[in-house]
């Protein structure tokens, strides 16, 4: 099939304990008990699963759109076919060397509908972070984690700091833990629209990465690795990323700490969600460059790749392009997967 836009697969793969790695010693006292220890890829993913509501009406949240009689008709049937229409795209990561080891998600209500995708994944093989945010309508962050090679040590919600009074939005979630023995601090983000406009919205998204700046600047000088996943609702080149956060193209005449792995694709105008016929970098991976050091963890050659099959996509006559096949389009149902494709 020839695809106008031809996407990557927005995967981090990352490699760990290389057979150099354990003639130096550079690992585990338990890896280095084996002669022969094989690099081990571990599939970090993040994904905008487009509004993964349950059917109950919570009086807290703005979810009565997502009830069996409110706008979307949202039924328990509708329900079971979002979660097993994102599990077979998730599934579908698994290129024979193991499904994903970490899976960030974004717009997921609570608890319980990430424990059903994780279910239906893998029955048994995933745990579940999950903080409820100040989000109008209740739409949160969460992580799926294998527990048989991520060792959960910490997590927790950090509200952004706005300067707009009265504002709130998705809270940061940091999750920290020991990814096949290495230390590692993830983090989470969905950072405010721009659905009231790019500039009249772009100052809450740099108070977003300034939150984000100081929270990753609190673990810098650790032993530890950092991954930064999200939905920026920003692109790379945009001031959050690179004059707040200091995020930059591996190739940047610039030293910085962090690496912005999502900026090769959008300068070659790929991207994760389209609009109006341009595709954004929206969805994007960032990590501290230590996992390009060849020590530990490493990131791969592939590094960040958009993840993407025919199945979950429908061509678009008027723009004449594949595009995500989404759960809804305003009002109307297309019972679909999502309008982001995952990372």
């Amino acid at each position: 099939m020839m695809l106008r836009y031809a996407p990557l697969a927005l995967l981090l793969l990352i490699a760990c304990l290389s057979p150099e790695d354990v003639e130096k010693g550079d690992v585990s006292t338990k890896a280095s008990d084996s002669e022969h220890i094989p690099n081990r890829h571990a599939d970090v993913v993040f994904y905008n699963v487009e509004n993964l509501f349950d059917v109950k009406d919570h009086p807290r949240k703005d979810d009565n759109d997502f009830t069996p009689n409110g706008r979307n008709e949202w039924s328990q049937g509708r329900y079971e076919k979002k979660i097993q229409n994102l599990g077979r795209v998730i599934q579908s990561m698994d290129h024979g060397d193991g499904l994903p080891v970490l899976i960030g998600l974004a717009e997921v209500e609570n608890e319980d509908v990430v424990e059903d995708l994780g279910e239906f994944i893998a029955s048994g093989s995933y745990g579940v972070v999950h903080h409820e945010s100040q989000d109008r309508r209740g739409i949160d962050l969460a992580l799926l984690y294998d527990r048989s090679r991520f060792e959960l040590l910490d997590d927790e919600a950090e509200p952004i700091s706005f300067s707009q009074n009265g504002y709130t939005s998705r809270d940061i979630l940091h999750v920290h833990g020991r990814l096949d023995g290495e230390e590692v601090h993830l983090y989470l983000n969905h950072w405010p629209s721009r659905r009231e406009g790019r500039s009249e919205t772009e100052h809450r998204r740099l108070d977003a990465a300034r939150t984000l700046k100081m929270m990753v600047d609190q673990v810098k000088d650790s032993e530890s690795s950092v991954i930064i996943l999200g939905d920026f609702n920003d692109y790379p080149d945009n001031r959050s990323m690179t004059e707040v956060l200091d995020a930059r193209p591996s190739d940047s005449p610039e030293s910085s700490e962090l690496i912005n792995l999502a900026y090769a694709p959008h300068m070659a105008d790929k991207g994760t969600y389209p609009y109006k016929g341009d595709w954004g970098m929206l969805d994007q991976a960032i990590v501290s460059d230590d996992l390009m050091d060849g020590k530990g963890l490493e990131l791969t050659q592939e590094g960040l790749e958009i993840h993407w099959r025919e199945f979950f996509l429908f061509y678009d006559k008027k723009y004449k392009e594949f595009k995500p096949n989404r759960t809804y389009g305003g009002p109307r149902y297309y019972g679909g997967y999502s309008d982001h494709l995952p990372i």
